[in-house]
């Protein structure tokens, strides 16, 4: 028998809508985008890639140490040997290389140590892969500090992550280029799933680029609506953006594309208030959960960071980064059903290990909108594995121990007043 979550959950139709959840909104403060995003610069937890530049020097100087290859078991649930770790550690040993700056040319898997081996915390998980730490955006600045052993994989800087990433998935270029592209005021701003790049279809393999939520691509600001630059095709119903591939040897070439704007996207930022985050995480309502953005898809914290891309805030990645550099709202205390008629929409939640996008106060329970694995309706009860993004009150029992979601709650931080 299908599970009826919308009965279990006491949710209506109305209320997986951002529109329901935006008349309870009584602020119409809007963000100083361009200071907030130096705010949390100032931080410390998102790097600022042309001032890292300033004093780049020696690239392996800018390597962050990392912790023993883990412990664990693989895919086929056999444990991870002895022989195995020492091959990952020894490969993950970063060397010098002569490309200093690139881009990532899709969405791509960043990991804690460069080895394809995915290695699970248990054997029957395939949840939690300890390798895989989060993914680049499409057109995703970056810095390379170096290589591996096997000269397959690039130690890489993003802005909010060091880690490694395949060497086919970046494409290295020289300072002016990664200067171009690296900061964009007026991107194309991908604000929904399903988007595609249509390339030049006269190109070899020219076949549409699937490009992810949140990426910001650039806009081809270079040729008229009415110039047949797109393979034959005017860009009358398009929006005509830029895109990165490699040549045989790494090196970025930018190609032309279009998207369609019937496509969810948007040029420039959506406007920068509470309503646009709604609809933003409404857009991805559904979404297979995917730690470490594994599966092509978000965690809880990625969720809220790509949210806010939409709107042209750079969060840091992981939810105690955010914690870190979102202002304080309130602390939340034993008295949590108190504390949180403080928050307001679009506030951020935070608990060990967890974020969540506060909706509002409906029925007598407080509502979010998250990215999760699962919850559970009693204590006593087999837990739900929902492993997407889901509206729930806050009322649930977390999927491991008898504590709710909002007894679990430490703060509800925001970037709005």
């Amino acid at each position: 028998m299908e599970h009826d979550y919308l009965k279990e959950l006491q949710l209506t139709p109305e209320m997986l809508t951002s529109q329901f959840w935006q008349m309870f909104c009584t602020t119409a403060s809007t963000l100083d985008v361009p200071s907030f995003n130096t705010l949390l610069v100032s931080s410390g937890q998102v790097v600022n890639l042309s001032k890292m530049l300033d004093n780049f020097g020696d690239p392996l100087r800018w390597i962050q140490p990392v912790a023993p290859v883990p412990e664990g078991h693989l895919a086929d649930g056999n444990r991870l040997t002895d022989e195995m770790r020492v091959q990952i550690s020894n490969n993950s040993v970063p060397k010098a290389v002569s490309e200093r700056y690139g881009f990532s040319i899709s969405r791509a898997p960043m990991n804690s140590f460069a080895t394809h081996t995915r290695i699970y915390r248990s054997q029957d998980d395939r949840e939690f892969d300890q390798v895989q730490q989060t993914a680049l955006h499409t057109f995703e600045a970056v810095l390379i500090l170096g290589e591996s052993y096997d000269q397959e994989w690039y130690l890489v800087q993003s802005r909010t992550y060091q880690g490694w990433v395949e060497k086919r998935y970046i494409a290295w270029c020289n300072l002016p280029s990664f200067l171009k592209y690296a900061e964009l005021s007026q991107p194309l701003v991908v604000t929904g799933r399903g988007v595609v790049i249509e390339p030049n279809p006269y190109q070899r393999n020219a076949l549409p680029i699937p490009v992810e939520f949140g990426a910001w691509l650039p806009l081809d600001l270079s040729t008229a609506a009415t110039d047949s630059a797109y393979g034959r095709q005017t860009s009358f119903w398009h929006y005509p953006i830029l895109f990165p591939t490699r040549d045989p040897d790494g090196a970025m070439l930018v190609e032309k594309g279009l998207i369609s704007k019937q496509a969810k996207a948007v040029k420039g930022f959506l406007p920068p208030h509470r309503g646009s985050l709604l609809e933003s995480a409404f857009a991805l309502l559904g979404e297979r959960y995917g730690w470490g953005d594994s599966f092509d898809r978000h965690d809880c914290s990625s969720f809220i960071m790509d949210v806010y891309r939409t709107i042209g805030v750079q969060l840091p990645r992981n939810s105690k980064s955010q914690k870190n550099a979102l202002p304080l709202r309130t602390t939340v205390t034993d008295d949590w059903d108190r504390d949180l008629r403080q928050a307001k929409l679009g506030d951020e939640l935070y608990m060990p290990g967890h974020v969540l996008l506060y909706l509002g106060y409906y029925k007598d329970r407080h509502w979010a909108i998250h990215a999760f694995v699962g919850y559970r309706t009693d204590p006593d009860r087999d837990p739900v594995l929902a492993n997407q993004v889901m509206v729930t009150p806050l009322d649930l029992f977390l999927r491991h121990g008898g504590q709710r979601y909002g007894e679990a709650l430490t703060s509800v931080h925001t970037a709005f007043a």
